[in-house]
């Protein structure tokens, strides 16, 4: 007869995560992993981290060896680099470049309140360009906006964000090229504000008051800083023979 046999190897605890966060419009997004190449943050993001608040979103970042597409079509499609696909829980987003090829180089799956999500990052595509960023732009960013968006908590307005000693905080709206990076440099010699973005803003109501806060996710004169304010005056920027306001 056979002797049952009890083994006494011990049970390994899983794999300790690290963790990177960001914070963002008063929103905090915790990206979590097994290795440094999972939570990596580019310099730009830097200034926006801060690991001393409990998340708002948390994501769990992780390298699989390929990804196919995703079948079905798209809910959304960026015309960019990125579509979104529904699911009966929430969405995948694939990020596709013609740099690499037709298949998914990265996959967000969050559920429907963007609270929580997985990142699946392709080892075969992404491997020959190490390091990776997994919040390269414009994950983090679709991130945060939904986010705010599906609670009703705050939008993302395309606009310079400033706050002047004097005068307060001002933003001044423009679609591409209506001259948003123009205006920042312009206040930067004149007044030496501190310049929240020259692109994205993110706008929040509190208690009755707009509030505006700065953004990574800068133009062509790379102003980013985190930084937030009450918003005093919003001006609409339009071409024109010479630099004027209309108030």
């Amino acid at each position: 007869m056979l002797a049952e046999v009890t083994s006494n190897a011990a049970v390994l605890p899983p794999p300790a995560l690290l963790r990177s966060c960001l914070h963002i419009g008063d929103v905090t997004l915790a990206l979590q992993g097994e290795s440094l190449n999972e939570v990596r943050l580019h310099d730009e993001l830097l200034s926006f981290s801060d690991d001393g608040r409990l998340p708002d979103i948390a994501v769990q970042a992780r390298f699989v060896d390929e990804l196919k597409s995703f079948s079905g079509e798209p809910r959304f499609d960026s015309g960019a680099l990125w579509c979104a696909f529904s699911r009966p829980d929430g969405l995948t987003f694939d990020f596709v470049s013609d740099l690499l090829g037709s298949e998914p180089y990265k996959r967000l799956v969050v559920d429907e309140t963007f609270s929580s999500g997985e990142l699946l990052l392709s080892k075969k595509l992404l491997a020959p360009y190490a390091p990776i960023f997994p919040l390269e732009y414009p994950t983090d960013e679709l991130l945060i906006t939904n986010y705010l968006a599906t609670r009703g908590l705050g939008v993302e307005v395309h606009g310079c964000g400033l706050i002047d000693s004097a005068a307060g905080g001002q933003l001044f709206l423009g679609h591409s090229g209506a001259g948003k990076s123009t205006t920042t440099r312009i206040w930067q010699s004149l007044r030496n504000p501190l310049i929240l973005s020259d692109d994205r803003i993110i706008l929040r109501l509190e208690s009755g008051k707009l509030r505006m806060y700065g953004t990574p996710w800068h133009g062509e004169a790379a102003f980013a800083e985190q930084g937030n304010a009450t918003l005093k005056r919003i001006f609409i920027l339009q071409h024109g023979a010479r630099n004027r306001i209309h108030l």
